[in-house]
């Protein structure tokens, strides 16, 4: 659902723009100060923002310029209220930063054409801004890999020569097997890292769930700085869990990032947390999933942003991106899952990952 903020110092224009932007199913925030709108819109994110010219405490053109001089809210397209066929207050707004403008006596219709464009807009150019950071990460990325998977096939190469030259008695072997067992986990991560910026479809593939948390988790916790904040990670498997179907490496990303926020978000509140990954056999009308929770003990979500925590540029942190859980809502759906946010009740905020199970699989085997 999306947001608009109507700033304008009528009660009475506002309560009209209320009328047909709530009928439409927007949501709507409202201002009579045009010097609170840089603050409002840092709080609520709105989608747009409707802008009167004319205000009793300063002028549309100033918190124009204002919206646009702040970078937490300078991406927010502005629909200017002007006066019919001022062409001065019009030439202003657009060179203060303005979107777009309409004339305050408008019909409904073009005032709800004008707001979609701007939405829409804005929609498309946030993707396309996605996209292209991708494409370069995808490149960085995949540079780095393949400086790494040379050396790495030469050590793996010569240590299966040293291990065909010894005894099978040899006291050696005990220093060549850790060698090939090290090096072949090496070579399935760098693969499920590529996996995270692969263009093209997701390789599906069956996996079980278990091992894939365990390895994401064990790549959180030896990235993380051991001098920071102590955040414990625990699992909680109900077994017997089926396979299911996902991208091996797609979904250590998920978890990664998912491990990323909670982290950040205990980190702000508090010395230490924990994190719990709970895992669990579900049945929702004919379809067979299995859920994995991810919940932390930290502040939780505001209410206000847990619609909206999914869209792309979403982000209430400072050095946030907005671009991780609308990438892994967005991957899992394109593998049938899905990912949805709650707040637990004793505090914290709780994700949940569906994945669907494999058909015809039997249930995996029970895991230490």
């Amino acid at each position: 659902m999306s947001s608009i903020l109507i700033v304008d110092d009528s009660s009475t224009d506002r309560a009209l723009f209320r009328t047909i932007l709530t009928r439409a199913g927007y949501t709507v925030y409202e201002l009579a100060k045009g010097r609170e709108t840089v603050a409002k819109a840092r709080e609520v994110r709105p989608h747009a923002i409707i802008l009167d010219v004319n205000l009793t405490d300063t002028d549309g053109h100033t918190v124009c310029r204002a919206l646009r001089a702040d970078p937490d809210v300078a991406n927010v397209p502005v629909l200017m209220l002007t006066v019919r066929d001022n062409e001065q207050d019009i030439l202003a707004g657009l060179e203060a930063g303005a979107d777009d403008y309409v004339a305050k006596d408008s019909p409904a219709e073009i005032v709800l054409a004008r707001v979609r464009r701007l939405v829409q807009y804005r929609q498309m150019t946030m993707v396309a801004v996605l996209n292209e950071n991708l494409v370069q990460i995808g490149r960085l990325l995949a540079g780095i890999v393949h400086e790494i998977r040379g050396p790495l096939s030469v050590i793996r190469g010569s240590a299966e020569l040293m291990r065909l030259q010894l005894a099978s008695n040899d006291p050696h072997l005990q220093w060549i097997e850790p060698i090939l067992r090290n090096a072949q986990l090496l070579q399935v991560r760098l693969e499920h890292l590529m996996a995270t910026v692969r263009s093209g479809p997701a390789k599906v593939e069956i996996l079980d769930v278990a091992p894939v948390v365990r390895e994401a988790a064990d790549l959180f916790l030896k990235g993380t700085d051991p001098r920071g904040h102590h955040v414990a990670i625990a699992s909680d498997f109900v077994e017997p869990l089926r396979p299911v179907r996902a991208d091996a490496g797609q979904l250590i990303l998920l978890f990664l990032n998912l491990f990323g926020n909670a982290h950040e978000a205990i980190s702000d509140l508090q010395q230490q947390g924990h994190i719990t990954v709970r895992a669990y056999p579900f049945r929702d009308l004919d379809r067979e999933w299995v859920k994995v929770e991810v919940a932390d003990d930290g502040p939780g979500i505001p209410d206000a942003y847990l619609e909206r925590i999914f869209e792309p540029h979403f982000t209430t942190k400072k050095s946030g991106s907005g671009f991780g859980l609308y990438l892994a809502s967005q991957t899992l759906r394109e593998q049938g899952g899905r990912l949805t946010v709650d707040n637990r009740p004793g505090g914290g905020a709780c994700f949940t990952v569906w994945l669907a199970t494999a058909p015809g699989t039997e249930a995996a085997a029970q895991l230490s």
